[in-house]
């Protein structure tokens, strides 16, 4: 897969695949040319796509030659006559002949300067998985392997079942760990009483893909909020950051968790008591929320860790508290105490993509329509 947002995508990053000399791999596959309507052109892409959906997700690059041994050898492109009429083709072939469809494909154009045009691709890892190819009447599902798609054997099928009906809750026991650990479960120290946002940021492949993450004090990524004199702890999971502990309270404003599996967790506070009345306030959240998913990606990214990605929010201790919207407007108190504000599944998890989760933090106070500058 290419390191790059999609929508993001220009044509140095595909020039770079051949300069470079990328091979195809799990996660990346070359194309010479559009998929064709016959038979095999129609069942090698709806096997293509299905592959990637049931591993890890991937790019499929149309319009790069590969030299035989899976290296991008030139960027030849395609001829984009009749290239809106091809891609309703291969839609509708998603649509009817893949079961359940997959739930995230979708496609770049990047012109040349010769008037061909190159295609990417892009298919998302699912938790819907597995997905079969109903077509020519048969019935078959495949799974990516390190250059090409191969059939699935009856014991890969009966794991990727039982998967697939436990994936999500497994990926939800993660973040439900990490609002747990506020109270201080599994910690050396507890978030500070009080209104707090807990974070999770996921690869989607997170338990489908076993790996080791060298987090080191050097790469751990630091808390939301953070102030001077943090302190590092190392534990078994992995490299535990937290703002000091607080002499009355003995909590602390933040932490973040760099676990070693290749995940992280974040918590910090968003709000405070200030004579008498419960406050949350906007700045605290939106920005940190924003900023902190933006560098975590990055970093897991130069860590070799890829997307798509997944990010799961709760809101904790604001039951009775108020935003001050401006102009000393208080909204009404919050009454959902947690507040899951549930998951986001990106493959690039960029600012605007966490709008859900900004629109729904000013839902839990009320507010239907939150100034634009807050969200």
């Amino acid at each position: 897969m290419i390191d790059t947002a999609l929508d993001q995508i220009a044509l140095d990053d595909i020039e770079r695949l051949v300069l470079y000399g990328r091979s195809e791999g799990v996660t990346l596959d070359f194309k010479e040319a559009f998929p064709s309507a016959d038979h095999k052109g129609t069942r090698d892409f709806l096997a293509d796509v299905t592959a990637f959906a049931n591993t890890d997700g991937g790019d499929i690059i149309i319009g790069v030659r590969e030299d035989g041994n899976g290296t991008a050898a030139e960027l030849v492109g395609i001829d984009t006559t009749g290239l809106d009429e091809a891609l309703r083709r291969i839609d509708d072939q998603l649509r009817n002949c893949v079961d359940p469809r997959v739930p995230l494909f979708r496609v770049r154009i990047i012109s040349l300067a010769n008037g061909r045009s190159v295609l990417v691709m892009r298919v998302g890892a699912s938790l819907i998985a597995p997905h079969r190819v109903v077509f020519d009447r048969s019935s078959r599902f495949y799974r990516r392997g390190n250059r090409s798609n191969y059939e699935m054997s009856t014991a890969e099928l009966r794991q990727a079942f039982a998967a697939s009906n436990d994936l999500p809750k497994r990926i939800r026991d993660l973040h439900r760990k990490a609002v747990e650990a506020t109270a201080g479960t599994d910690m050396p120290c507890r978030i500070q009483d009080g209104p707090a946002a807990v974070l999770t940021i996921a690869p989607l492949s997170i338990l489908r893909e076993a790996r080791e993450v060298n987090f080191t004090r050097e790469v751990a990524i630091l808390p939301p909020r953070h102030t001077s004199n943090l302190s590092m702890v190392i534990g078994l999971e992995g490299v535990i950051v937290h703002s000091p502990v607080d002499a009355q309270t003995g909590g602390v404003r933040s932490w973040s968790i760099n676990h070693r599996l290749g995940y992280l967790d974040f918590a910090w506070v968003i709000g405070h008591q200030d004579q008498g009345q419960k406050l949350v306030w906007p700045k605290y959240f939106v920005p940190e929320l924003k900023g902190i998913v933006s560098f975590s990606i990055s970093r897991l990214r130069s860590l070799g860790i890829e997307g798509p990605w997944i990010a799961m929010l709760t809101l904790a201790g604001i039951r009775g508290y108020r935003i001050v919207a401006g102009d000393g407007y208080m909204t009404d108190p919050a009454w959902q105490d947690p507040a899951y504000l549930g998951e986001i599944i990106d493959d690039a998890m960029a600012p605007e993509a966490l709008r859900p989760f900004t629109e729904g933090f000013w839902r839990l106070f009320g507010v239907d329509r939150p100034p634009a500058s807050h969200i």
